[in-house]
């Protein structure tokens, strides 16, 4: 076929030609997803090649064949779209043919768009290229026609040639750039703006490189073919035009969804790579040594602090087995403790690490003391934390030493009370039996004289030793209580009675400092199972007490029945308005051998060892003792004691 440009004055009249509309329609369709392919394909050789692998070439050579299969079917469908008045076919040879400089131009384009940075020369060249490819692809598909009954030629008017080929070398630079701008302003995955710019272009530059070409191209019918043509290179453009725009329409959305799967892929690679990295970090930011280990025993994670501890640093590599951290760790001496029975050691920690049974202490030799806390998890592995509790260890060894110090000094104590009451009990029956010869001697001298003289003396002897009989009898009977072998004789006991005896024997000394004794006991009372002995000792310790300290004043004993902490008890009360003490003298009253001052013992004599006698009883019997006093007012001393001491005592015995 021969290409002549066309004069309308010539002797051949050109054919009159239309547009099928729906075939044009369907050809623009094509272009708009080619360009959106393209766009997408641009992305994933971006983001391939800003990763530094091998991928985008790939997509170079995959994206520039369906892009030109794409931009071919565009052109094909174009002229499918031309109705020419006579019978046409396509060369089938020259036609595929025609979809190589298609797919060289797309790779160009491809190229340089997905380039970083890009001159104004290397686009202006690019240009030039992808016009001519498409321009090659454009005329070698135009040659492919021939008339099936009808010789066909075909001229071009000059002018709408002139047109084609400026819009061939001037539009494809000019798309080039204004994507060139939108596709390196958006790094990795273009937004809409910039594919419907880029598809805009494209589809305008190609669209109109082709429609102009084809208005510049005039049909002019020729002879008559006898016997037709050769049906083995041709093919119905009714036929082509289904299968070429389906398998178009199949190439470009595959290309998209490819595209779309790939940037999926790589932004959760991305984000599971950003997330390992923000674990990493905040592993190395623990304080605590991290260790992972899979279910086959091999380290897949750790932090630095493992390594520090472990005693290698750089040694410790991912992959590494259990056994041969600790291993190492145990050969280096950095964990002590294990000599002499290495092995089993080891098996105890392999144990211990693959069935965890919870946390265990390792003193390394560095005076350091981890605390290992390992949990097992399912499907995944161990993961250890190994914290450093060496000070919390220290302060454990010295609160240790000081209990052990403790616990030697009171057993000292004990021993040395122990020793002393001892000592005590036996140097007062020891003194007891002489006293006791004295006083009765006093007695049977004081029966037999009639001097009085001696009589009066004999008197002082009697009373002295009778002072210092009640003083061994206070200390044997303190020696007694400390050393745990006071017993209780309990009886069941009538109080009003033995209040009664009570009062008759303290009268004399009340009177003698002229007080007023006055006494609030029911007679309704019940019965108090306790030791009278004790009992009877210890009101009488307080009223002498009373009596002793108050001058021109008042004493008053009451009874009653009160119950302490859900136990029915009976209460003694002595009040008086004497001396009194401050709160430093109340606090240290129930002391042994104190008395409110140093004063009061020369003044009006005693030992300090009845009050403290007395709370012991009290407390031995399953009862309590307190004191309220204040100074120039007065003093109130309580006793409660349980109707029932006996087990009362046995509580107060157990605690």
């Amino acid at each position: 076929m021969e290409h002549y440009f066309y004069d309308s004055s010539g002797l051949h009249p050109a054919l009159t030609t239309h547009y099928h509309p729906g075939l044009v329609f369907l050809s623009l369709f094509v272009l708009v997803m080619s360009g959106f392919a393209v766009m997408s394909v641009i992305a994933r050789i971006k983001a391939s090649r800003a990763a530094g692998t091998k991928v985008w070439c790939l997509w170079l050579l995959g994206g520039s064949l369906a892009a030109g299969m794409i931009g071919w079917t565009m052109h094909f469908i174009g002229m499918l779209a031309l109705e020419i008045p006579i019978n046409i076919h396509y060369d089938i040879t020259l036609t595929l043919f025609s979809i190589i400089p298609s797919a060289l131009g797309c790779a160009v384009a491809l190229f340089v768009l997905s380039c970083p940075h890009n001159s104004k020369q290397v686009l202006v060249i690019a240009g030039l290229l992808v016009g001519l490819s498409f321009g090659g692809m454009h005329f070698t598909g135009m040659a492919a026609i021939h008339g099936t009954d009808r010789q066909l030629s075909m001229l071009f008017e000059p002018r709408l040639f002139a047109l084609a080929g400026f819009i061939a070398t001037f539009l494809p630079v000019f798309c080039l750039f204004i994507c060139n701008r939108f596709t390196r302003e958006n790094t990795s995955i273009p937004t809409f703006r910039a594919k419907a710019t880029y598809t805009l272009s494209f589809g305008f530059t190609i669209a109109a490189m082709h429609y102009v070409s084809v208005a510049a191209t005039r049909f002019i019918p020729g002879d008559d073919i006898d016997g037709g043509t050769s049906h083995s290179l041709l093919a119905s453009s009714g036929t082509l035009a289904f299968v070429v725009a389906l398998v178009s329409i199949y190439t470009a959305s595959l290309v998209i969804w490819m595209a779309i799967v790939d940037s999926r892929i790589q932004q959760a690679a991305a984000g599971a790579a950003t997330s390992r990295l923000h674990m990493r970090e905040a592993i190395e930011s623990i304080a605590d040594g991290f260790s992972l280990y899979d279910t086959q025993d091999r380290l897949i994670e750790c932090n630095q602090r493992y390594r520090e501890l472990m005693g290698n640093s750089q040694g410790i590599l991912l992959g590494m087995t259990y056994e041969n951290v600790i291993r190492n760790a145990a050969e280096t001496n950095r964990i002590t403790g294990m000599a002499g029975h290495m092995d089993e050691w080891l098996k105890e920690r392999l144990s211990s690490h693959r069935t965890p049974r919870g946390d265990y202490i390792e003193n390394f030799n560095d005076d350091r003391w981890i605390r290992v806390s390992e949990r097992r998890i399912w499907d995944i592995g161990t993961v250890a934390i190994y914290s450093d509790i060496t000070e919390l260890k220290v302060t454990e060894i010295e609160l240790f030493k000081a209990m052990d110090d403790a616990e030697k000094a009171r057993q000292a104590a004990e021993a040395t009370t122990l020793a002393k009451s001892v000592f005590l009990a036996h140097m007062s029956h020891e003194l007891r039996t002489p006293l006791n010869a004295v006083i009765g001697y006093s007695e049977l001298l004081m029966e037999e004289t009639g001097d009085n003289a001696i009589v009066h003396d004999l008197q002082k002897i009697l009373a002295a030793g009778q002072q210092l009989l009640a003083l061994i009898n206070e200390i044997l009977d303190l020696s007694k209580v400390e050393t745990g072998k006071m017993e209780l004789s309990l009886e069941d006991i009538t109080l009003p009675a033995v209040i009664q005896d009570i009062i008759n024997t303290i009268k004399p000394m009340a009177s003698k400092n002229a007080n007023t004794l006055m006494v609030e006991c029911p007679e309704c009372l019940p019965l108090m199972r306790a030791d009278l002995t004790k009992l009877r000792q210890g009101v009488l310790n307080l009223l002498s007490n009373a009596c002793k300290f108050t001058r021109n004043g008042r004493i008053i004993l009451s009874v009653a029945t009160e119950s302490f902490d859900g136990t029915e008890g009976i209460v003694f009360r002595v009040a008086d308005n004497g001396i009194g003490m401050n709160e430093e003298q109340v606090n240290r009253v129930f002391d042994a051998f104190t008395q409110a001052d140093s004063s009061t013992t020369r003044r009006y004599g005693g030992t300090g060892l009845g009050l403290t006698i007395t709370k012991k009883f009290c407390e031995i019997m399953g009862g309590k003792m307190s004191v309220d006093s204040k100074t120039g007012i007065g003093s109130t001393f309580t006793i409660w004691l349980p109707l029932n001491a006996e087990n009362s005592s046995k509580e107060a015995i157990c605690g």
